[in-house]
């Protein structure tokens, strides 16, 4: 990594971290400027969220800020769900999409496809890390012990999932499809968490917070599954625009985005339930190691056709 996390926060404190009174002064402000909205608002800002989990614990974690942003922005906001990884991409590049919440390979396919902007990210995603896990009963102690058993990744597009987890095993000498027995891919990082209690694979990678999140709602115990080993970090999610999304929106966005303050109540729970301890500016330099990633990965497979 070129720079740790603390270089992050510092970066992100000393930019224009406003409070929410702020916001509603500035928006105000761009408004007699001329910068404003057409007819006085804009219409409707449609959201999309990575469908990396069920549908119904997408809903359940991003209403509440799909509610806070509207209360904070007076904005009309939509809360879309697509089908899939593809379907977030191909949505966001025809508009039906305005703002999207991108891994961070989406995100790199999205700035190159379709201009995609950076806006906002948590502070975990600079220094994001997937987990290996297994059953708890397994006596398996390191990935290295799995050879000729089933393995798991998430989604094929999924950052946390699928690319660095690979880029990080391929580093270590381990080719997926020649040391494991079988290598299957899930629809989310809950169901390969599921697929490894139920016993369908014996190793499987996923997402190190919505694993948390899973052992807090009690959807798995310690008893169930146990984590072998933890992948190094490397950037991950980020919230991102389409570049033609007048200024004075972004600004409204990541403004509201940058008021949340986990010493206010209301918004440390909310902070929480988003896996975030606070939300900084993201730049598209943030996510240099994913480009080397699939870059490399790319070239690999290119070999291997040949």
């Amino acid at each position: 990594m070129k720079a740790n996390l603390m270089d992050y926060r510092n970066r992100a404190r000393t930019g224009p971290l406003w409070s929410l009174i702020t916001v509603v002064v500035l928006s105000a402000t761009i408004l007699a400027c001329g910068d404003g909205f057409e007819n006085g608002k804009p219409g409707l800002i449609r959201i999309g969220v990575l469908p990396d989990q069920s549908r119904q614990s997408l809903i359940s974690e991003y209403s509440p800020l799909i509610r806070y942003l509207i209360e904070t922005t007076s904005l009309d906001i939509e809360l879309v769900i697509p089908d899939g990884y593809q379907q977030l991409l191909d949505d966001f590049h025809s508009g039906r999409l305005d703002m999207a919440n991108f891994g961070g390979l989406t995100f790199t396919q999205a700035e190159s496809r379709s201009g995609a902007e950076p806006l906002i990210m948590r502070d975990v995603d600079l220094r994001f890390t997937s987990c290996f896990i297994t059953r708890s009963s397994s006596d398996r102690r390191s990935v290295s012990q799995f050879e000729g058993r089933d393995f798991a990744f998430g989604p094929r597009l999924s950052t946390s999932g699928h690319l660095m987890p690979r880029h990080f095993l391929t580093k270590a000498g381990i080719d997926p499809e020649r040391f494991f027995s079988s290598v299957h891919y899930s629809a989310g990082h809950d169901e390969t968490t599921f697929w490894v209690r139920d016993g369908r694979v014996a190793l499987g990678v996923t997402n190190c917070v919505i694993l948390g999140s899973l052992f807090a709602a009690r959807q798995v115990t310690e008893n169930d599954v146990r984590i072998v080993e933890t992948t190094p970090a490397y950037p991950n999610y980020v919230w991102a625009v389409q570049e033609s999304m007048r200024p004075s929106v972004k600004i409204l966005l990541r403004d509201a985005f940058l008021a949340l303050d986990a010493r206010n109540p209301e918004h440390r729970s909310l902070l929480q339930h988003l896996g975030a301890g606070e939300y900084m500016p993201a730049r598209r330099g943030d996510f240099e190691d994913v480009r080397i990633a699939a870059a490399t990965q790319s070239s690999l497979e290119a070999s291997d056709r040949k």
